[in-house]
């Protein structure tokens, strides 16, 4: 799953390239012209625009807003991917319906044949796909001059490689490399286990023998005049058998030759966690959690699907509010911990305005949040986009707020063992107005009293807090810190078996002043 770009720096510009909307505006009557050359004859366009000519005019309009909400025109043609022709494809299918769908339901597709659509749609998608193919292919031409020169030239000092194993990672090695500047490395052959693969290419490279005679590959180079400086092994660990890979590993260390998986090569390896990004886990001691746990997941669906549909007038509302204000993107997305320290993306509306302005100058924090934005937050409307995240199990309706990983207490373990919640007890009893330690223990100690019952109170507040603002409620806070000292504190002392986080750490910049997510 790829990593979207940080909202501020997303912005949706109406950005259509000139060949593209010529081809959109050419691509109706195309069509038309294709299914009978008749039916173009204007006539006295003065008096009435005839049938086919609305169906081309509106399947313009419909086609270029469709090619900017695809954001078809941030696509570079020169790294056309097969990625790219299904999105045109897709494009091309909603702009044809949409066109098609309008037209019909004004004019019941009168005068138009209804045949007209499928050929648009296949010329218009055909078109798009047609030109970006070119301008790969320009582009290719231009890379393949620069490679050869690079290749010719008598100071570069090749670093020659045989690929041991053939799978897709391996095939997308091999064609990164060949897009080196300059070129550093080559990939003098591959070697598979698979003997109908001997004898056939992989990226244009020839696969020349099977791993086990790796030792005479490289002998036989050798008599060539061409020095093998190291063999790359596959990632895929069933082509390559541990004892396939030590006979090779054996031939390649008699011949001092550096034996390296790929990955390793392209500085791709697993990268360690750091310790304190490694979180979740069973707690210490005994914690038991109520068998409401075991159900808690199916209520969160129903009530879920419910809370759908009566807050989808307002999420429409809302996202038109914050288009106007804040501008695209209108979804803002963070990376939270969840449940056994499982990472995964939180998502709310954005009420901030970008950090920098079109010059690149800071814009003062203040200035960020408008007065449609802080009404926004402060009746809990932006937390809408999260009942997605409840959909697809990520969080619960209630139960602790979803935190940072620098947020996180000294001991998480016993907060992280239940999905985090779009409210919960903690955000009905302070709020942002308590401090760490008491979040953590209002937190516990919902877990550890959770009920049905106790999931309504924190509903009803959390409706109340919407219309009234952030109350503290010191009895409640000053009742769960003394209950998880009593029920936690150990041996190790108070400060480390309370799991809380110290006072003087900083919090991370990219919360908002004054409200936690």
């Amino acid at each position: 799953m790829r990593v979207a770009s940080p909202a501020s720096r997303d912005g949706t510009a109406f950005r259509l390239r000139l060949a593209d909307i010529g081809w959109a505006t050419a691509a109706p009557f195309i069509a038309l012209a294709l299914r009978d050359p008749q039916l173009l004859e204007a006539g006295d366009l003065t008096r009435d625009i005839p049938a086919p000519f609305r169906y081309a005019f509106l399947s313009i309009a419909c086609t270029l807003l469709v090619m900017w909400g695809f954001r078809l025109g941030d696509r570079m043609g020169q790294f056309f991917s097969l990625r790219d022709a299904i999105d045109i494809c897709v494009a091309s299918a909603c702009a044809v319906a949409a066109s098609s769908v309008v037209l019909f339901t004004l004019t019941r597709l009168e005068g138009v044949p209804r045949s007209t659509p499928l050929i648009y749609v296949l010329v218009l998608a055909a078109g798009l796909v047609a030109i970006r193919g070119v301008s790969r292919l320009h582009h290719r031409e231009v890379w393949r001059r620069e490679l050869e020169t690079s290749v010719a030239d008598p100071s570069t000092a090749l670093r020659r490689v045989i690929l041991i194993g053939v799978d897709r990672f391996a095939s997308a090695a091999i064609e990164l490399i060949d897009y080196q500047l300059p070129r550093t490395t080559q990939i003098v052959a591959a070697l598979d286990a698979r003997s109908s693969f001997v004898g056939r290419k992989v990226g244009g490279v020839s696969i020349v023998a099977l791993p086990q005679d790796i030792g005479a590959v490289l002998d036989e180079y050798a008599e060539h005049g061409v020095e093998i400086d190291e063999v790359w092994l596959a990632d895929d660990k069933e082509a390559l058998p541990a004892e396939l890979l030590k006979d090779v590993a054996a031939q390649c260390d008699a011949r001092g030759r550096d034996c390296i998986p790929i990955a390793e090569a392209l500085n791709l390896a697993p990268r360690q966690a750091r310790p304190e990004t490694r979180l979740g886990g069973p707690p210490d001691g005994r914690f038991d959690m109520p068998g409401y746990f075991g159900s808690k997941r199916v209520i969160d669906l129903l009530a879920t699907s419910l809370l759908l549909v009566f807050a989808a007038p307002m999420a429409l509302i809302v996202a038109c509010a914050i288009l106007i204000d804040v501008g695209a993107p209108i979804v803002f997305w963070q990376q939270r911990v969840g449940r056994n320290g499982e990472r995964f993306f939180v998502y709310k509306f954005r009420t901030f305005r970008p950090p920098f302005d079109r010059r690149g100058r800071r814009v003062p924090k203040e200035r960020r949040l408008s007065r449609i934005g802080r009404a926004i937050r402060a009746a809990r409307l932006d937390e809408i986009p999260q009942l997605y995240n409840v959909i697809i199990g990520h969080m619960s309706l209630i139960g602790p707020r979803p935190l940072l990983p620098v947020d996180q207490p000294a001991d998480p373990r016993r907060r992280l063992s239940v999905r985090p919640g779009v409210t919960g007890w903690a955000q009905i009893k302070g709020g942002t107005l308590v401090t760490p330690e008491e979040k953590n223990a209002l937190d516990v100690w919902y877990i550890r009293h959770a009920s049905w019952r106790l999931d309504l109170a924190i509903a009803f507040g959390t409706l109340a807090i919407a219309f009234t603002g952030e109350r503290l409620n010191r009895a409640a806070v000053e009742h769960a810190t003394g209950w998880y000292r009593r029920e936690f504190e150990g041996a190790r002392g108070r400060a480390e078996t309370m799991g809380l986080r110290p006072q003087g750490r900083a919090k991370s910049p990219a919360l908002a002043p004054g409200r936690s997510i």
